[in-house]
């Protein structure tokens, strides 16, 4: 399923040595991929993993280091690698055990993840190994930093709302999710929550971030219901990864219909006044599920990709090589542009040398994107639609917010607001963007869930 680089896309992240969110790591830059050799078979990839995790477990560093390509070797080096090794045992106690590896590839390379047990805490092995077996990307990502405590922001008033536990049922498959409902009688206007790219938890968890908690919350804190749900990818990836070619459909659509159908049949809730708010992917898709339902009173979009994704993926891969990047950002980058690249032969129908995925997402699922047109859809819909926008986001830029406010010029019943200070979660920041922010506790900024509460609360009912 895609993964793309603002939501930390693990794949192309290990691939390019850049530590994500809540991420411990060692890593190299991929320059030196052998190209005439064909990735690593899996099996081979988690045989291999094992024998990494058997070495740190008992401590063989220089049997670990010989596995190395010579940009492992060179960023860590025989001294600084016991180093980090001893910070981690300090912190986490003795490594006890792994799972099983999973493993599946990201262009030429083969990744392989663990879930290890230390004594004090569970971390996740991530390794990335070349196509002749060396290895080329080492992270440990431990637990407690993609779930740190989430403390409410003041914004947030427990004692105007409930919340309790749904089930999403679509088709076969049924999704954990959370209603938050204000107190009394309703009827209320009710939104469904659309993730980003990637497995999401219900909460949109990036590194400290809890996004759609906050915005569950606050509004509802403002007399709005709110549903939000595990993603498919996130409960049933394995699955999905199994069946083969995933779409769009699979993936996010079917589902999203399936929610707003849980709402329709809530008491308290209006059926005439139901919102879709989607974030990043979900807000690209955003105005194509308006016109599946068919029977919305609106639609928000929260940093929506208004351009081709060739054309995101590729800014995302400048913005990792530009001047005041970080030196891992730097190193990342010639990863990310073949990527980048590929995706954009694709796009324009030319042959690409990659071969298996491209950003973790296989060329039909990108295909199958590309051909949604989020534009031509909201310009069909012609419900009322907030277009929100942080001006620090580098993942989905002011580019698009250009795009938005292009396309829709002259419709009355269209709002566009950006934010000076605000990133790719709406949480503000000051300076440079980096992945590096969503490390930090932060919440959605108030004037977001007042800008959304207020589109809303305004938006007509539908007849």
């Amino acid at each position: 399923m895609m993964k793309l680089i603002h939501i930390a896309a693990v794949a192309v992240l290990a691939v390019a040595g850049l530590a994500a969110p809540g991420l411990v790591a060692a890593a190299g830059t991929p320059e030196e991929a052998p190209s005439s050799l064909g990735p690593l078979p899996a099996a081979v990839a988690k045989a291999l993993a094992k024998d990494v995790a058997a070495e740190l477990k008992t401590g063989d560093l220089a049997a670990l280091e010989s596995r190395f390509d010579d940009a492992m070797k060179a960023a860590l080096p025989d001294a600084k690698l016991r180093r980090f090794w001893l910070g981690v045992i300090a912190k986490g106690g003795p490594l006890e055990s792994c799972a099983e590896p999973r493993s599946f590839l990201a262009g030429e390379y083969t990744l392989a993840f663990t879930s290890c047990t230390f004594q004090k805490q569970k971390s996740e092995l991530k390794l990335t190994f070349r196509a002749d077996g060396r290895l080329a990307g080492m992270f440990l990502e431990p637990e407690e930093a993609l779930r740190s405590e989430w403390t409410a922001p003041s914004y947030v008033k427990p004692a105007t709302f409930r919340e309790s536990d749904v089930k999403v049922v679509s088709g076969s498959v049924s999704l954990p999710g959370t209603l938050t409902i204000p107190l009394g009688d309703g009827p209320f206007p009710a939104v469904v929550l659309v993730h980003g790219s990637g497995p999401q938890d219900r909460d949109e968890s990036i590194g400290a971030l809890r996004p759609f908690r906050d915005l569950a919350q606050g509004l509802a804190s403002r007399g709005i219901a709110v549903l939000r749900y595990e993603k498919r990818t996130k409960i049933y990836g394995k699955e999905m990864a199994a069946a083969g070619e995933v779409t769009i459909k699979d993936e996010v659509l079917d589902d999203v219909l399936a929610a707003l159908g849980v709402l329709r049949a809530t008491p308290g809730v209006d059926r005439r006044r139901l919102f879709v708010a989607g974030h990043s992917l979900g807000a690209l898709l955003a105005p194509r599920i308006a016109v599946l339902d068919g029977a919305l009173a609106g639609v928000v979009l929260l940093a929506s990709p208004s351009r081709p994704m060739s054309e995101v993926v590729r800014d995302q891969s400048q913005w990792l090589a530009a001047p005041g990047a970080s030196d891992a950002q730097r190193s990342a980058a010639p990863a990310i542009r073949k990527e980048a690249d590929a995706l954009a032969d694709l796009y324009a129908g030319r042959p690409d040398p990659l071969e298996g995925t491209i950003l973790g997402a296989s060329r039909s699922y990108w295909l199958d994107l590309r051909d949604q047109r989020p534009v031509d859809a909201a310009r069909s819909v012609g419900l009322p639609i907030l277009v929100l926008q942080g001006e620090r986001d580098y993942q989905v830029t002011m580019k698009d917010f250009s795009g938005w406010k292009k396309a829709l010029a002259g419709r009355r019943n269209v709002t566009f607001k950006a934010y000076p200070k605000l990133n790719h979660l709406f949480v503000a920041g000051e300076g440079r963007s980096s992945p590096d922010e969503y490390r930090k506790p932060g919440h959605v900024a108030a004037a977001v869930v007042e800008d959304v509460a207020a589109f809303v609360r305004g938006a007509r009912k539908k007849p």
